[in-house]
């Protein structure tokens, strides 16, 4: 029995020979892919993490310009609201002038467009209760030669400055006109002023 105990040994030790070799190559196998699956799974992490940087960089970015655009605008809007306010402000001291000083810019005005031939020019009722005693007088000496206006009584619906009549045709000469034929203009100094 000796004999077969011997080869039950032998078979046994080439068992286990055989079984430590074939589990040494699983694992060292396993190892392997493991190893590989790892570093696929870096690669794929990384490549994800890089995607996932590159669109929340993008994100990032066009929340960025959304939010310049953004401000760019309402900084543009409270210019505009502040220029509009200063224009309008301006077109509200001319009309809050002192009668003398008002008066004295209207003829002014009328000086520098009035036609040379007679004509009518037409007040807003405010300014005809309001006009000088001597407003004829100055009238005459403002006008420029060949002009002649006479003051109409009837009043011109407008909030301030006067409408020239000649021949049935009129000329706006209020201020509300005045100001929105300069508006560009006002606008563009006003900017400046505020701005600059």
């Amino acid at each position: 029995m000796a004999g077969l105990d011997k080869i039950l040994e032998d078979i046994r030790s080439e068992s286990a020979a055989a079984i430590a070799s074939v589990t040494g190559e699983a694992q060292a196998e396993r190892d392997k892919v493991l190893s590989e699956a790892q570093k696929d799974a870096d690669a794929q992490v990384q490549k994800i993490l890089s995607h996932a940087k590159s669109q929340a960089d993008d994100l990032i970015a066009r929340a960025d310009s959304a939010a310049q655009l953004q401000r760019r605008r309402l900084l543009l809007e409270t210019k505009q609201e502040l220029i509009t306010s200063v224009i309008e402000q301006a077109k509200q001291s001319i009309l809050d002038l002192p009668d003398s000083e008002y008066f004295d810019l209207i003829l002014k005005l009328i000086s520098s467009n009035a036609l040379p031939k007679e004509g009518e020019i037409c007040f807003n009722r405010k300014d005809f209760a309001r006009l000088p005693k001597d407003f004829a007088a100055k009238l005459v000496a403002a006008l420029p030669d060949g002009a002649k206006l006479n003051v109409s009584k009837n009043e011109a619906d407008i909030d301030g400055g006067f409408v020239l009549k000649y021949d049935g045709i009129e000329q706006n000469l209020s201020l509300d006109e005045i100001f929105e034929e300069n508006r560009d203009r006002m606008t563009d100094a006003a900017g400046k002023i505020l701005f600059s």
